[in-house]
């Protein structure tokens, strides 16, 4: 339901970090119609194997009398002659009950990531530059955050579409059965293959969390109906967030790009070397605002390539790239990360003009290759290096 259209329509609104969340909300759903099919799969090959139990062991059925002199058909299962059920992973014997109880948790787990994985869609794409810390954003904090009248008037939609999956009784079982298994206990869910006529049973068991009582569902129709859920919930969030991220509500001050990277190696005089990013000022530093979000974007055409901010520093130039104007400092360090996100530069109001250029000489220079996020110009009277930075990295 994503596509290159969606994609560089997140570009156009300067929320592009969103893409990487509903990627992977689209792969957590798919692990949930795995899970689902797996366990139907499952299912069908222990019915398969007690059917054909049954066939074999009909085999060793006697002739018999009742005590009443009636001629009587006799079979005798003991551990000896019952079935027996094992399935193979990865070349190695697993028990199914294992497999049937870790795939039906994991079913209902994927099934809270992907929500949490939208949560994360609608933190990047619609709060932006007010958006909450990526590791404590889950569903529930979305949802506590929209019952606020600012985000709840600024995106009404995406309100009611919240509200609706919170009062959802499909959502709250889904919730309660996760949260049970995945932090108290066990829940006594039934896989028994009938035999000899008798039916199979496969439920999920009862449960009471939270005041609430949870009763034994049919396994099939409870996976279906979670399922289906999931899919129409994923179908409806998308309309509501294509009409409401155009707003650009909190999206002021992004940038996808810098102007470009100068840096400076001379053989004899190290201490000469140097190396800084900068954006030229379109008036003047002043006139420029106080914070800037950026994260380098470039669309070829063909593909869209991303990546982090590595400076803690980008400086404003005037006129040329060596007419320092001011600076910007990073407002959020980062890591060795693969998340990407718009990175928080604050302005510089005490350190202007050539004063800036006293820093970037006490800081290590981190030289750069050609590279497709932004242009580097390199001084140099050292010919291999220029040669080496000329590279792509």
């Amino acid at each position: 339901m994503i596509d290159d259209v969606l994609k560089r329509e997140l570009i156009e609104h300067k929320i592009f970090s969103a893409w990487q969340f509903m990627e992977y909300t689209e792969k957590n759903i798919a692990t949930v119609e795995y899970c689902a099919n797996t366990i139907d799969s499952l299912i069908k090959k222990m019915t398969m194997k007690t059917v054909r139990w049954q066939q074999d062991i009909s085999a060793d059925l006697v002739d018999d009398v009742t005590e009443e002199g009636k001629p009587v058909k006799r079979l005798s299962v003991t551990t000896e002659n019952s079935p027996t059920y094992e399935v193979r992973v990865a070349g190695e014997k697993v028990d199914p009950w294992f497999l049937f109880d870790k795939l039906l948790r994991d079913f209902f787990q994927y099934i809270m990531n992907s929500f949490d994985s939208i949560s994360q869609i609608i933190n990047a794409g619609l709060l932006a530059n007010r958006g909450k810390k990526v590791d404590s954003c889950d569903i529930q904090m979305m949802i506590k955050c929209f019952d606020q009248q600012t985000y709840s008037t600024s995106f009404p939609q995406m309100h009611t579409w919240l509200d609706n999956i919170s009062n959802s009784t499909e959502f709250r079982y889904i919730e309660a059965i996760n949260n049970r298994t995945k932090h108290t206990a066990d829940i006594a869910n039934k896989l028994s293959m009938g035999i000899l006529g008798s039916p199979n049973t496969t439920q999920i068991g009862s449960f009471f969390r939270k005041g609430e009582s949870h009763e034994k569902k049919e396994l099939n129709d409870q996976l279906q109906a979670s399922f289906k859920f999931l899919k129409d919930s994923w179908k409806d969030f998308l309309n509501v967030f294509k009409a409401e991220y155009v707003k650009d509500i909190y999206t002021e001050n992004r940038r996808h790009n810098i102007t470009g990277v100068r840096q400076q190696k001379l053989k004899d005089r190290p201490g000469q070397d140097l190396s800084y990013a900068y954006i030229s000022a379109e008036t003047t530093f002043d006139a420029m605002p106080d914070e800037i979000y950026v994260l380098l974007v470039n669309d070829n055409g063909e593909d869209v390539f991303a990546h982090e901010s590595p400076f803690n520093t980008i400086l404003v130039t005037g006129d040329t790239n060596i007419n320092v104007l001011g600076r910007y400092i990073s407002d959020e360090e980062i890591g060795d990360d693969c998340l990407l996100h718009y990175r928080k530069y604050i302005k510089d109001k005490n350190v202007q003009g050539t004063s800036c250029m006293f820093y970037v000489q006490r800081e290590k220079a981190v030289f750069y290759h050609k590279n497709p996020y932004f242009n580097v110009e390199s001084v140099s009277d050292d010919q291999e290096f220029l040669m080496r930075t000329s590279l792509p990295f």
